[in-house]
């Protein structure tokens, strides 16, 4: 795997807990819990997703092998397969980046589970969007054999985690920040540029590999 790969993929994992489809207005309403079990419901979704979205980059990698096995040609293809899903990515996150989100928000507000822990859990472990591009993602990368691929699972798992620790993290200290129907798009606005300055340079990389 190359550095640009591993910046990506941490990168991307943390940034895609903010991505649309995600329960992050349901995290931003730990505010409301008390500090411990907003603790709690946050490690759960944390765990939950981070492993969710490992094992959905370690089977497209998986795949990918036995695809290469069988058509030894296509390598080449499949490993280029991320520059239209950033694309496709970049183009969606851009059109999120400026709806709105205020009837989500609103009813986040209501949630005050009893057991936290397993309730940000069994949430965690809901499939997002994300989860056929991270296996789409596993099997651009190429990986070349198991702890390559183990390497990126746990970059995958380790970025995610991150990301929804964070929030729970900001929203302790500056709760009017992390509530702001502003930041969601933010979000989605930057890692649509990441996308496709990253597309960009994969394509730019491509047509001289080419040439």
């Amino acid at each position: 795997m190359t550095l640009q790969s591993a910046l990506f993929l941490i990168g991307f994992s943390f940034s895609h807990v903010f991505f649309p489809g995600h329960p992050t207005p349901l995290l931003l309403a730990t505010g409301g819990m008390g500090l411990k079990n907003a603790w709690k419901f946050t490690l759960g979704m944390a765990i939950a997703h981070g492993l969710l979205m490992a094992l959905a980059l370690a089977v497209g990698g998986f795949l990918l092998q036995l695809l290469t096995a069988a058509w030894p040609a296509g390598k080449f293809w499949l490993s280029h397969v991320d520059i239209p899903i950033l694309l496709v990515l970049g183009l969606f996150l851009l059109r999120e980046a400026f709806r709105r989100g205020d009837e989500e928000e609103r009813a986040a507000k209501k949630l005050d589970p009893k057991r936290p822990f397993l309730t940000g859990a069994a949430i965690g472990f809901i499939p997002c969007p994300d989860t056929i591009g991270y296996a789409m993602i596993g099997g651009a990368l190429g990986a070349s054999g198991l702890l390559e691929l183990t390497f990126a699972t746990s970059i995958v798992f380790l970025g995610t985690a991150l990301g929804f620790c964070s929030v729970t993290a900001v929203a302790g200290f500056v709760p009017k920040l992390i509530r702001s129907p502003k930041l969601g798009p933010a979000i989605c606005l930057i890692t649509a540029l990441v996308c496709f300055v990253n597309v960009t340079y994969r394509t730019w990389t491509t047509w001289k590999d080419w040439a």
